[in-house]
């Protein structure tokens, strides 16, 4: 079940962020709320495994933990007719805006916490609690789903874009088709679910998950090597200003890809591209070929140039880089 995010679930983490001891009274006099009110909150984030210590002078938080703010990601936006929704905990983002009845404007969606969140080929996508960013939005393309090819190149190239803008040293690659790396680990991925719509249109669920403040201890469930832009950068980063640079650059860049398809983008994959020249192996259900990836072509189709010498495309699939 979704759960819009509560401001006084966020007053209460703005109490707490000083990592001092705060008695509960304390809290709910501030608060002007109950001291059961805010036993229930502790508790609720206790589930969401936040590390609140409980002790008899009150409650203690291990490390700061700021949540999305729905007017500050606004403010930085700065484009009116967007509609962004912020939830505590939902199932999944992308599974949300499938359901929801078609609106006009831009729609998006950014939880705290997934309890279903997905990646592609039905994988799990790990969702701690205030850590990282999972957002969705939907976009109403005047194309056929047939034209849609490369979409999620052209988001991968878009974050890669907003990730340098936020902070140049960081470098960027993506692994086709749809994976955010740095320093040859994963930091982010896309997914993207595509609905053909009776005039001929299509509508674009685009999902991204992107570590941000995501700690060694909330990385159990991970069986491959990741990492965050705080593990990059050594700092902790507001995702507030993190999510409205990604969705800014996404938005403007969204708009020349419904325009213009991913031609304008074809070059722009060359900076960013982790497999260019490199051995890889691409998986396609039980079929595992592998040879040198060669970019992509025209139409976003990953080339591979076998053992035999040809190059061939491919359309689908998940790669694997083979020597780094």
């Amino acid at each position: 079940m979704a759960h819009h995010l509560s401001s006084t679930i966020s007053k209460v983490l703005d109490i707490l962020n000083d990592g001092a001891v705060h008695a509960g009274s304390d809290i709910a006099e501030t608060l002007a709320i109950s001291r059961t009110a805010v036993w229930k909150i502790i508790q609720r984030l206790k589930k969401y495994n936040v590390d609140i210590h409980s002790q008899h002078q009150g409650y203690q938080l291990a490390s700061p933990l700021i949540l999305f703010d729905k007017k500050k990601i606004e403010s930085l936006l700065e484009r009116p007719k967007i509609i962004v929704e912020i939830f505590e905990n939902i199932p999944s983002t992308n599974d949300y805006l499938k359901d929801k009845a078609p609106l006009k404007n831009i729609h998006f969606c950014l939880a705290e916490h997934q309890s279903k969140g997905r990646g592609r080929l039905g994988r799990t996508w790990a969702s701690p609690f205030g850590r990282n960013i999972y957002c969705s939005f939907r976009f109403v393309f005047n194309k056929d789903i047939g034209e849609m090819g490369g979409l999620s190149l052209v988001v991968g190239i878009l974050i890669a874009k907003a990730l340098e803008d936020l902070n140049p040293t960081l470098k960027p690659r993506l692994k086709w088709p749809n994976d955010i790396y740095v320093n040859n680990q994963k930091m982010g991925g896309i997914l993207i679910d595509l609905m053909a719509e009776a005039n001929g249109n299509c509508t674009a669920i685009i999902g991204i998950g992107l570590n941000v403040n995501m700690k060694d201890e909330d990385s159990k469930d991970i069986n491959q090597p990741w990492t965050s832009l705080e593990h990059a950068l050594n700092e902790k980063l507001d995702r507030n200003s993190v999510v409205a640079q990604l969705m800014r650059s996404i938005l403007s860049g969204i708009e020349v890809f419904h325009e213009k398809g991913i031609e304008p983008f074809l070059s722009k994959w060359q900076r960013y591209d982790l497999l260019q020249n490199q051995e890889a192996s691409l998986t396609m259900g039980k079929q595992v070929i592998s040879g040198i990836a060669r970019g992509i072509n025209s139409h976003g189709y990953l080339l591979l140039e076998l053992p035999s010498g040809n190059i061939e495309s491919f359309s689908y699939g998940d790669t694997t880089l083979l020597k780094t």
